[in-house]
């Protein structure tokens, strides 16, 4: 048997596992806690999160950082990450809200003048490594779900993708 497909049933059964907590937790929740704890710990990741986007008292899309797990040893920052306005990270808006794709950036060196502010926020809190998908319906963007490593860097694989878009699936099935 190939490592190949190995890693594929593996996934595979870690998809069957997010799809059996959707059935056995009763709030969303506390479905997207589990959801987010389980596949952090598959993926190695030291952080996962999930933002919702909502309209401020002034029409602006902010985003709220609504759920998050962390490995033993990681500052959260869920409760620094509230009311952010999504116009302060341009790469972001442009990547995860308009274009509705995923960003992928095994190394925040990688990122562009494009991204500085989110590349000086990521420097701040130790962030090396970032994987996030939109979360979206009927191409409307309600918000994003992604990984982080703060200890070292890590190459993403399309493994880790379909972990994420497996919960998005899940949320907007139960939103």
């Amino acid at each position: 048997m190939s490592s190949e497909s190995t890693k594929s049933r593996k996934v595979e059964k870690e998809i069957q596992r997010l799809k059996k907590i959707n059935q056995t937790q009763s709030t969303l929740d506390d479905k997207i806690a589990e959801w987010i704890k389980n596949i952090g710990k598959f993926s190695g990741s030291d952080r996962v999160y999930v933002y919702f986007f909502a309209e401020d008292e002034n029409g602006f899309i902010i985003a709220n950082n609504t759920h998050e797990f962390c490995k033993r040893g990681i500052h959260s920052v869920k409760a620094d990450q509230q009311n952010v306005p999504i116009d302060l990270f341009p790469f972001y808006k442009s990547v995860v809200y308009d274009k509705l794709e995923f960003a992928w950036i095994n190394s925040i060196h990688e990122l562009t003048e494009e991204a500085k502010s989110m590349k000086e926020l990521m420097e701040f809190q130790g962030v090396k490594s970032i994987l996030a998908i939109p979360i979206s319906g009927e191409k409307i963007p309600i918000g994003f779900i992604g990984f982080e490593t703060v200890k070292k860097e890590k190459r993403w694989k399309e493994d880790h993708l379909e972990l994420l878009k497996s919960v998005s699936e899940l949320i907007l099935l139960n939103k």
